[in-house]
């Protein structure tokens, strides 16, 4: 009897219990590297000062016994990474740019002299990822941004990542059906099963439970980057066939503003293509999507603030509208 009940408890804390997902592991990244002298052998409590470009904020950590360093959750951006020890020359490895849940490897050899004698290395990382054995690709800002979107979906750029296809039209999953109102979000990874993809935002799981599509759509101007998983990725993510993990954007010690509109109506909008000369009459149909975003420094190299508000007006529908600070 007790036999029995232990498996019924085990069985039902499989069925309430959902993945979890660490929000710091999936939406920013890693630096980590190996540092050696001439002759190859390990540095041991080395410096490493690892500072972001754009906001001019700085950690350090050491070097172990085997002369390695780790660096996690930092954010997706522009670094620089510079190595310190007493009895070598500095060096330093600039413009290394660190994407969604990426680990760059960035490794260096330093030459016996003084501190104070810096040496730049100008080569670029390698481009073969040999720590991690996952399929998948970043889709950057500048290309959320300003590739043409139709609905200003950012959904819709899954489709750049090799190995992912569209998935059935016309379906509730596709958006056609009225419980179903955040447009189309569905694809194929790898030949997988739309309805088992993962979407997450920041870490934060977003995904709607009927049609296990995008929940809260993040707006364009808000997007930074999201990476595309399509197999064999970390278990840390919990499940679904292919995972998008989209990291939201920051301020930096540059204020920068932009504002938007995007207007549809029956005047601008081109007659449907006929084969016969007979007059075609446009449908009714009026769109406006509007909104801006700002940023900047609340202390420089410090404390930063983002804020972005995006609207939506069409014709014959109330008002909807999604804003986030």
């Amino acid at each position: 009897m007790k036999a029995r009940w232990l498996t019924y408890m085990f069985v039902m804390s499989g069925l309430v219990l959902e993945p979890v997902v660490s929000p710091a592991q999936v939406t920013t990244g890693t630096i980590l590297g190996t540092v050696v002298d001439h002759t190859g052998a390990a540095i041991p409590g080395a410096t490493v000062s690892i500072k972001e470009i754009t906001k001019g904020t700085s950690q350090q950590y050491k070097t172990d016994a085997d002369g390695s360093y780790y660096a996690p959750f930092l954010i997706p951006g522009t670094y620089s990474v510079t190595i310190e020890k007493r009895g070598f020359k500095a060096a330093r490895h600039d413009n290394i740019i660190l994407q969604v849940d990426q680990k760059q490897v960035v490794d260096f050899s330093l030459d016996l002299g003084e501190v104070s004698q810096t040496v730049t290395v100008t080569g670029t990382v390698p481009l073969v990822k040999s720590e991690s054995a996952e399929l998948g690709e970043v889709i950057t800002g500048p290309a959320v941004r300003g590739l043409p979107l139709n609905g200003r979906n950012f959904a819709q750029l899954v489709y750049l990542v090799p190995g992912v296809t569209t998935g059935q039209q016309g379906e509730n999953l596709s958006g056609a059906s009225t419980f179903n109102p955040r447009a189309a979000s569905d694809y194929n990874a790898l030949g997988s099963q739309a309805n088992t993809n993962a979407w997450l935002v920041d870490g934060i799981w977003d995904n709607e439970y009927t049609f296990n599509t995008v929940l809260v759509q993040p707006s364009v101007e808000s997007v930074q980057e999201f990476k595309v998983l399509t197999g064999t990725y970390s278990a840390e993510f919990g499940g679904g066939a292919g995972v998008v993990s989209v990291s939201t954007r920051s301020g930096s010690n540059a204020l920068h503003g932009e504002a938007f509109e995007f207007l549809r109506n029956r005047v601008l909008d081109a007659k449907p293509y006929q084969f016969t000369p007979a007059p075609v009459v446009k449908p009714p149909f009026k769109r406006n999507q509007f909104g801006a975003a700002v940023g900047g420094p609340i202390r420089r190299n410090k404390t930063f603030f983002f804020g972005d508000y995006y609207g939506t007006r069409d014709q014959g529908r109330r008002k909807n509208s999604l804003s986030r600070a």
